[in-house]
């Protein structure tokens, strides 16, 4: 029969790839992964995770102002985004009409 062992999370094995934990190590890792357990960690690694995703965003459009000139709307290889939003809708009603039929004016 199995221990049962009074602790919420999971355990860390102690032996990883062939390389033995130190038990420190093992039981700080173990009380971390408790803490990210709970729903106020949960909150803590979505904000985090979004800060990191705005961070990367705003250094890429960093980067891409550096790397082209800046364009005007209308110029080649620009793209307009009233057009994609046109037949983006144009699609969208295309597709609900073959699924629903042709709207009755």
């Amino acid at each position: 029969m199995a221990k049962k062992d009074g602790r919420k999370g999971k355990r860390i094995p102690k032996k990883i790839g062939g390389m033995k934990i130190p038990k420190e190590l093992r039981q700080a890792g173990e009380a971390l992964l408790d803490k990210a357990n709970s729903p106020a960690g949960r909150e803590i690694i979505a904000s985090g995770l979004t800060m990191a995703a705005a961070a990367a965003s705003a250094a890429a459009i960093k980067h891409r102002m550096k790397a082209e000139p800046a364009r005007k709307p209308g110029d080649p290889g620009m793209i307009d985004p009233q057009r994609v939003a046109d037949v983006v809708g144009d699609m969208a009603d295309a597709v609900l009409d073959r699924i629903f039929g042709a709207r009755k004016a």
